[in-house]
C-alpha cells in the first residue's frame, strides 16, 4: 500500500512531564465535538496572527477581529522579540490544528499554548455568538526524538491538508490518487506552513 502510516510514539501527559528547551514537539487540538473552529478566512487569519505574535515573552494581547495582512507578521510594536519557541512547520484545518515547535525558553511551550488558545477562545466566542469551551479538552503534543521522525512530521502534517479535497479524503488509508492534482492542491493552500518550504510567498 502507499498509505502513509499513522502517527509515532506516545502522547505525553503533560501534567507529568517537564518539557526541555532545544527539543521538538507536535503540538495538536481540535474542537470540541469535532466542531468547526475556523469558519471563515478570518479566523484562520487570526489563528496565523497569534501563533506568531503570543510566541513572545511579553506579547499577550491581540486586538480586534484581525490586524495583520500578508506574509510573517512583523514583530509587535517595533520591539525585539523573545520567542517562547521556534516554530517549524504548522497546518491548519477548519476543524483542527498542528503546529510543530522547538522548546527555546523555560516553560516556553506550555506558556505559547496557554496564550493562543485562551485568546484564540476568546476571540471566537466573541465573534460567533457562542460560549463555552471551544477545543476538545488539553492540548495533545507527541515529542520528536529522532532525526527519521524530524524529517517525517513536517510532510504528514502538510498532507492533512487533503482532507479537504474530496478526491483524496481517505488518504491515510487508502494512499493518493492523483498525485498531481494533490500536489497543485497543497501547494496552493495557505494555511499551512508547506509554501514557505517551496519558498512560494503566501497571501494570507
Amino acid at each position: 500500500s502507499n498509505a502513509f502510516p499513522p502517527l509515532r510514539g506516545g502522547i505525553i501527559n503533560m501534567r507529568n512531564t517537564q518539557f526541555v528547551e532545544e527539543n521538538f514537539y507536535h503540538i495538536f487540538n481540535r474542537g470540541t465535538e469535532k466542531r468547526i473552529i475556523f469558519q471563515d478566512q478570518a479566523d484562520f487569519r487570526r489563528f496565523y496572527e497569534s501563533m506568531y505574535l503570543f510566541n513572545d515573552i511579553n506579547f499577550c494581547n491581540l486586538g480586534g477581529r484581525s490586524s495583520l495582512r500578508g506574509g510573517t507578521p512583523p514583530l509587535s510594536d517595533g520591539q525585539a522579540r523573545n520567542p517562547l519557541g521556534r516554530i517549524m512547520s504548522f497546518c491548519h484545518l477548519p476543524n483542527h490544528f498542528h503546529i510543530i515547535i522547538e522548546q527555546l525558553a523555560s516553560d516556553g511551550l506550555a506558556r505559547f499554548m496557554h496564550k493562543i488558545e485562551m485568546g484564540y477562545s476568546q476571540y471566537f466566542n466573541k465573534f460567533h455568538s457562542r460560549s463555552g469551551n471551544l477545543f476538545q479538552g488539553a492540548y495533545k503534543i507527541v515529542h520528536i526524538d529522532n532525526d527519521p521522525y524530524r524529517i517525517y512530521i513536517p510532510l504528514y502534517i502538510h498532507l492533512n491538508a487533503l482532507e479537504l479535497l474530496d478526491s483524496e479524503k481517505n488518504w491515510k488509508e487508502k494512499g493518493i490518487k492523483n498525485k498531481t492534482s494533490a500536489i497543485n492542491f497543497l501547494k496552493n493552500y495557505k494555511w499551512s506552513s508547506l509554501m514557505e518550504y517551496l519558498k512560494i510567498k503566501p497571501t494570507r
